[in-house]
């Protein structure tokens, strides 16, 4: 996790995907899927988090619903601008694509206690020296 507030801020993100894993951590890039410029924040860690689980690996059967909120309404909340907008509309098509796959998804909100390994794993990641310059993929196979 990031150190907000921070002069020259760094982020890690990292998500475990079963019981015992040490999580697949990495560094917040410092561009965006799309190439805009990032912000090394928390709120771009945990997206990142989510869209670096998704596309870990392909997900059959795993039983998900969407998110659609404002995706219908140009990319806003209310009156202001969705911040992370980049992120947001990856996640979303990640989610679209797993939808048309025959998957859903579904988010859930876990306590603080439960999400030790991958917070130890990100703020690891974040301690690396430098961000990536371009957005990464991550990629796995589990066995």
């Amino acid at each position: 996790m990031p150190n907000n507030g921070q002069p020259n801020p760094k982020a890690g993100w990292a998500f475990v995907h079963g019981p015992g894993l040490q999580g697949q951590p990495a560094r917040v890039e410092q561009r965006g899927p799309f190439g805009d410029e990032g912000a090394q924040t928390s709120n771009n860690a945990e997206l990142r988090a989510v869209i670096g689980a998704l596309r870990f690996r392909h997900w059959p059967g795993e039983g998900f619903r969407t998110v659609n909120g404002w995706k219908t309404s140009s990319g806003k909340n209310g009156k202001t601008n969705v911040k992370n907008r980049d992120l947001w509309e990856m996640l979303l098509g990640e989610v679209e694509r797993r939808e048309e796959q025959g998957l859903k998804i579904q988010f859930w909100r876990i306590p603080r206690e439960w999400n030790g390994v991958a917070d130890a794993a990100a703020k690891k990641a974040s301690a690396e020296d430098e961000a990536p310059g371009q957005w990464e993929e991550m990629m796995g196979l589990c066995i």
